[in-house]
């Protein structure tokens, strides 16, 4: 197979060069921002950050993997509607918010926070629609230009905010100015591919169709976002602004560990689809080989970075924060379970057996909660990441094995920690 010129390949390469210049630009501004403002500031930030992570419980109503085998001849009405969908969400979002930190007492900086990240989140559903077909369509190469646009915009005016002593609430509203271009770039590029327009469409046969297929996957999406966002609101809750900021600086460490996943799974999810359609056995083989080879890269990856981010961590952060390389090594466990687990939402979505999936997400939600409530008082910012590890350790490795329609899929897991599947013979 010509590897160079593989529409999968270079979807992934496209995808994976978003998220490392994402992180070439935090090394020399994302860090200043939180080395500038302090644990405690910084804290803030984070906590508002994770308060309106909990926003895709309602925008993610309709899942992207279903809404793309609705994709045809009328590509763009799907779009439209999708589109639709996300911003009228997104809206009332933003709306309650804003009432929100009219009726309650919080802190004037920490409303600030909220409404400006609100807000940048609606921009961001400005153009669901289009990001999901290009995703579809392995044309990512699309969303990532204007992303590398927006980023580098957006980081230059970051440290131009902290050179000119702004507070941090510049950090948000320069997020909704980069997010304002990055909607009109994306919109003119899918107007120049497919000479279209995102329009205002409500349909309700095919909304009400697209969200009765996505009802369980919804579900687990709903429990999964609460048990891996609620670990700083506790934290800020049981343990202050300054421990959120320490832990947050450890969890986006183990975000650049996790780039890969996101990219890997949108773009190897059409091929799938493909190998399923067509021979189900070669799709089992595709699957497992992709799935080992995915595994294997998080294996030596996780082990690897552990090593780098304690040499590195002392040129980068202040003193203050050096309690994360301990949180980021823990959270490494959780990276590579997600890793191993990357193409099982896939997996189910093709054989629609994604009922079941909503126990597992249940059960992570409990357990995520309690051991949180028994670890963090017991361990600090350290016990939540342990209750990240063992969560993802159960939720999407151990339990499969005990639900027979997803026995499969865990065998296929374990089978991917042999990195000698990758040269068996078919």
């Amino acid at each position: 197979m010509n590897l160079k010129n593989n529409p999968v390949v270079k979807n992934i390469i496209w995808l994976v060069m978003d998220k490392f210049l994402m992180l070439f630009l935090q090394f020399f501004v994302g860090i200043k921002v939180a080395n500038y403002y302090g644990s405690e500031t910084y804290g803030v930030y984070a906590y508002a950050g994770a308060v309106v992570a909990f926003f895709p419980i309602v925008l993610e109503i309709i899942n992207p993997r279903v809404i793309k085998e609705y994709y045809g001849e009328d590509f763009n009405h799907v779009v439209s509607c999708v589109t639709t969908i996300r911003n009228i969400c997104s809206f009332v979002l933003l709306l309650g918010v804003i009432v929100y930190g009219m009726v309650f007492n919080i802190s004037r900086e920490l409303y600030y926070l909220l409404v400006l990240l609100s807000l940048d989140s609606f921009l961001i559903c400005w153009t669901f629609g289009i990001e999901n077909y290009f995703e579809f369509k392995l044309l990512s190469k699309k969303t990532v230009v204007a992303n590398n646009i927006v980023k580098v915009l957006a980081y230059i005016l970051q440290y131009i905010g902290i050179m000119l002593q702004f507070t941090i609430v510049i950090i948000p509203i320069i997020r909704v100015i980069g997010s304002l271009i990055r909607g009109i770039i994306l919109k003119r590029a899918y107007f120049k591919e497919y000479g279209e327009r995102i329009k205002f469409i409500i349909d309700k046969s095919l909304t009400f169709k697209m969200i009765g297929e996505s009802y369980y996957l919804w579900i687990s999406f709903v429990a999964f976002i609460i048990y891996t966002q609620i670990d700083k609101i506790m934290i800020g809750n049981m343990l202050g602004d300054r421990e959120v900021g320490i832990y947050t600086i450890g969890l986006q460490l183990s975000s650049i560990l996790a780039i890969l996943i996101g990219p890997f799974q949108n773009s190897i999810y059409p091929k799938l689809m493909e190998a399923y359609k067509r021979d189900y056995n070669e799709y089992k083989k595709i699957y497992l080989k992709s799935n080992t080879l995915f595994t294997q890269i998080y294996i030596l990856g996780g082990i690897l970075s552990i090593f780098v981010v304690k040499w590195l961590f002392p040129y980068l952060y202040s003193s203050e924060y050096r309690g994360a390389i301990l949180t980021y090594s823990i959270l490494t466990i959780s990276i590579f379970f997600k890793a191993n687990g990357a193409l099982q939402t896939g997996h189910m979505t093709l054989k629609k057996i994604t009922k079941k999936s909503f126990y597992k997400t249940l059960v992570g939600l409990i357990l995520n909660v309690s051991l949180n409530l028994y670890l963090i008082p017991k361990f600090k910012i350290d016990g939540a990441a342990l209750a990240t590890a063992i969560t993802q350790f159960v939720t999407l490795f151990l339990m499969d094995y005990f639900i027979p329609e997803y026995r499969e899929q865990f065998f296929i897991q374990v089978k991917s920690l042999n990195p000698l599947n990758l040269i068996k013979k078919d």
